[in-house]
């Protein structure tokens, strides 16, 4: 309970920070939520209007589609939420600038300062509300009906897609502890793999294909399946993988993350970041 409590008061601290910089300089935070707006609409628009041409992708009507793309855009809405200031989601980033001396300082445990110290509720929700949008409209466009059972595996299956996301994230994030200047930017690679691939329906590739991005390079497990899964009957043809699959991956990439990291931390420990000289800045 202590631990939930200190949660809690860690993210009010971090969301009146954010609204602090909103109402501080308001206009320049309206432009950067419009520009966000933007980028996100922009990332989706591409594989949409491809819907709208061909009206079938992967297996997937354009609404079938449009509904994918909602979806990836709350799990990377969520991201953006919960994980985009300090880099939190980002972990190579502070991690190969030497700044993880600057959390262990702190009073409270570096677990519960990566969950929290990322939060940003006001200048980081327009993803996550387009997305929240998209996939409504998509919904009343295949008339869906979401029932309360749907409504639980729509929330467990993006926590899945956003904990393989950023477990990937993590697992690549800790070779920056070995080599800091090399691996400072591999997490955003990472991230930004998902990004490019996950928003594509991949139902049309081989059954081989199919398993590899579900399983050895997971971006089918962020949107694809997922939505393919929350469709169900509605058109779309049932995916030849086990739906247990992406909790064994949200599982199996959460263990790696956690023992890659630990790891690293240890390495950290011993010998510091070779980025850091006498004068105390980074080279």
């Amino acid at each position: 309970m202590d631990n939930i409590r200190r949660l809690i008061q860690l993210w009010g601290i971090s969301a009146k920070l954010d609204l602090l910089w909103f109402l501080r300089d308001t206009k320049y935070c309206i432009l950067t939520i419009l520009a966000d707006i933007a980028a996100s609409l922009s990332s989706v628009t591409g594989v949409f209007l491809l819907a709208e041409r061909f009206g079938n992708i992967g297996g997937m009507s354009k609404d079938q589609v449009l509904f994918m793309l909602g979806y990836a855009s709350i799990v990377n809405g969520i991201i953006a939420l919960f994980f985009s200031m300090n880099n939190t989601g980002w972990i190579s980033r502070p991690v190969g600038r030497g700044q993880m001396d600057h959390k262990l300082i702190q009073p409270v445990p570096l677990w519960m300062q990566l969950l929290t110290e990322g939060f940003i509720p006001v200048s980081g929700n327009s993803l996550l509300v387009c997305g929240m949008a998209i996939t409504g409209y998509a919904a009343g466009q295949l008339g869906l009906a979401p029932g309360l059972l749907w409504i639980l595996l729509f929330v467990m299956l993006t926590i899945c897609s956003v904990a393989i996301i950023l477990g990937c994230s993590y697992i690549a994030g800790s070779l920056a502890f070995y080599a800091p200047v090399a691996a400072e930017e591999i997490s955003t690679t990472v991230i930004s793999l998902f990004n490019d691939l996950m928003i594509f329906p991949i139902g049309g590739l081989s059954a081989v294909l199919r398993m590899a991005l579900c399983t050895v390079v997971p971006v089918g497990l962020a949107a694809w399946f997922p939505a393919s899964l929350l469709l169900g009957q509605n058109g779309v043809p049932k995916p030849d993988i086990p739906g247990v699959i992406i909790l064994i991956m949200t599982i199996t990439v959460a263990m790696l993350a956690v023992t890659s990291f630990r790891k690293g931390m240890k390495y950290y420990a011993k010998r510091g970041s070779t980025r850091y000289h006498n004068r105390g800045h980074r080279s």
